[in-house]
């Protein structure tokens, strides 16, 4: 470190005037001038140092030299702490280096360091790490013969003022109640986002939401609280988006999200999906839970201009909008050929709830040990009327777009009381139930009204759900399903030991049934771990006391095994296909196939009447390659249901 030196500049020899005459008050003064420049080092160093403005002598290589007690200040240093250090100290580290700058003297000027060319308005670093904006000038002293000696560094603080001046310009970008970027600072974000997905070879992304009836809140509850909800809607929206993507609040009830960087539209409807899940979730407003939906517009490009995608957006919204609430709308020029056949499927699901194209098809489950029937499982198909019958994967991402789940999961729990009250009292059916559907208010209730408008016992009713929404549900949902259980109707764990915890999801719900997946209970023959697995499962099963379905059985080689390892109930092809409800002719002809003689003659019949032999049931029937599985897939079963073909017992 370079120690810091005394200002010290000789005194250049004065002319002498003569005494007296006309001349002697000019020669006053001009002795009173060469008494002051004679002493012109004290009197510098005495203003450099009360000086009210931060500056510091500088060698012309950027070496601090000396700085006065209002640098120190300004910059949260001491004198010794600056002396001898290179004034690029003081650079603010996220700024590019001054030397990038390509900065050059001014002509007559000497060969300085770039640090001492900036002048003008620039921002530095405190020694505590604090921002400081200043603005910076330069003079440089010569010596007597006309060499430069050193530089006079000024710096005037302006941090308030450029606070200010930041300040207004976040206001005049920023939705003073939700915080979030506004109308007018979305041209901006959405020109560079544009600009950058272009160079990248990828895609700019809008999501155009509309918060469905807000103006009925705002009539309900009153202004105050359709703020506070606004600003809530703005925390988890931002929350839910990528770091490099934007949320704005373009006014009223309406936000956008400009995402960058997306590669194909199931990129954006992921995003929109994740943005209404998130949206799903009650809304605490004062003491009251609001539960809200939006209308989505989506659109994708990246050959447009700013103004044409935000068209695009508002026009998809304006559709999703006009349909109902809680719709999603894509854009037509963002659509594939795919994609507009997918669209076509959602439109048409619409119409399927209303024009009774939905069906329900019933799977047996049986007693492993002697095969005896104990219920069916409720499983939904669509016959669409160009398409054919649709299996449920074929269309249940287009009622999770259309968020038709909820009403697409009430007709199928009405339409199965319904069905199971007609059935021996014996019997009872499960139903599939969405999380979505589960979480949603008014589910217990939708419950109850099913089981009264059906007359359904609540025992006979048994609702299935998967792993992940056992483990992650909410309060609400966990609440929704103490009602319904408090009911007496029971709770299935599907698809049991696929998930992420399947003891945590047992422990969080009051679960009375857990089903073995059919992925495990495909190899339980030939695989030594999935046998170990399934054996583990099932002794977890029966040591919580739960009552354990194997899913899937396709073949009598996995019934025996299961059986031999202690599972009681089954499902499957080998007990039979997903099949329509029989209809009434046929239940009446199948209990008077299983009666005895005499049951069906009574007392007009003397004797017995020789009845014809029954056709024996086949042990290998033909493989049914036009049967559809809950996949989608085409079903290669080994055993008929009896439901399915009346022919066979």
């Amino acid at each position: 470190m370079r120690d810091p030196v005394q200002v010290s500049l000789p005194a250049p020899e004065m002319p002498r005037q003569p005494a007296g005459g006309p001349g002697a008050a000019a020669g006053q003064r001009l002795r009173a001038i060469d008494t002051l420049l004679a002493d012109r080092g004290e009197l510098f160093q005495a203003l450099f140092l009360a000086a009210p403005i931060a500056k510091a002598l500088v060698e012309l290589d950027g070496h601090v030299l000396v700085a006065n007690p209002m640098m120190c200040a300004l910059t949260g240093r001491t004198t010794d702490d600056l002396a001898g250090r290179h004034v690029d100290l003081l650079a603010h580290p996220d700024d590019p280096p001054v030397g990038d700058l390509g900065l050059v003297p001014a002509v007559g000027e000497p060969a300085l360091d770039p640090n001492l060319l900036l002048d003008g308005e620039r921002r530095l670093r405190r020694s505590d790490g604090t921002e400081l904006w200043v603005v910076q000038s330069h003079e440089i002293v010569h010596q007597n013969n006309g060499m430069p000696q050193f530089v006079v560094l000024s710096l005037v603080d302006v941090t308030d003022r450029r606070r200010a001046e930041e300040d207004l310009v976040r206001r005049a970008f920023t939705d003073p109640l939700t915080g979030l970027p506004n109308r007018r600072a979305l041209t901006d974000r959405l020109r560079h986002a544009v600009a950058l997905s272009r160079r990248r070879g990828l895609q700019v992304g809008l999501v155009h939401l509309n918060i469905d009836r807000f103006k009925a809140v705002n009539d309900t509850l009153g202004h105050e609280a359709g703020d506070l909800l606004l600003s809530q809607v703005a925390d988890r929206l931002r929350w839910s988006t990528r770091v490099e993507d934007t949320a704005v609040r373009l006014g009223a009830d309406e936000f956008l999200v400009v995402a960058e960087d997306v590669e194909d539209l199931d990129g954006l409807r992921a995003l929109a999906d994740r943005l209404l899940s998130v949206l799903d979730e009650p809304f605490l407003v004062g003491d009251r839970e609001i539960n809200l939906s939006a209308s989505v517009g989506l659109t994708l490009g990246a050959d447009l201009s700013p103004d044409d995608l935000l068209r695009q957006a508002q026009s998809a919204l304006t559709r999703a909008k006009a349909d109902g609430s809680g719709r999603v709308e894509v854009h037509e020029g963002a659509l594939s050929r795919n994609d507009v056949d997918a669209l076509q499927l959602e439109t048409d699901l619409r119409h399927a709830l209303d024009n009774e194209e939905l069906r329900l098809f019933y799977q047996p489950i049986v007693h492993l040990a002697d095969e005896a029937l104990l219920g069916y499982e409720a499983l939904v198909r669509w016959e669409h009327p160009t398409r054919g019958l649709l299996p449920p994967a074929a269309f249940l991402d287009a009622a999770e777009n259309n968020r038709l789940t909820s009403k697409l999961g009430e007709w199928v729990l009405r339409r199965a009381c319904t069905d199971a009250a007609t059935w021996p009292v014996d019997l009872r059916v499960h139903v599939n139930i969405s999380a979505r559907h589960l979480a949603e208010e008014g589910f217990s209730e939708l419950v109850a009204f099913a089981l009264e408008e059906s007359g359904l016992a609540p025992e006979r009713l048994e609702l299935e759900i998967t792993e992940s929404t056992a483990l992650f549900a909410a309060e609400a949902t966990l609440h929704s399903v103490a009602v319904v259980t408090d009911q007496g109707v029971t709770l299935a764990l599907d698809d049991f030991g696929t998930g992420y915890s399947a003891i945590t999801a047992l422990h969080r719900l009051p679960i009375h049934t857990v089903k073995i997946d059919r992925s495990f209970v495909a190899d339980v023959v030939t695989e030594p771990s999935t046998a170990a697995l399934v054996h583990g499962l099932l002794q977890l099963g029966r040591g919580m006391g739960l009552q354990v379905i194997a899913e899937g059985i396709e073949d009598l080689d996995q019934a025996d095994w299961l059986r031999e390892h202690g599972c009681a109930m089954a499902q499957g092809y080998a007990f039979g296909r997903p099949a329509p409800l029989p209809s009434p002719a046929d239940m009446l002809i199948a209990e008077l196939t299983e009666a005895s003689d005499d049951e069906i003659a009574g007392e007009l019949l003397e004797e017995p009447v020789a009845l014809p032999p029954m056709p024996q049931q086949r042990t290998a029937p033909e493989r049914m390659l036009t049967d559809l599985d809950d996949t989608g897939a085409f079903a290669t079963g080994t055993l008929f249901d009896e439901l399915a073909d009346p022919d066979e017992e």
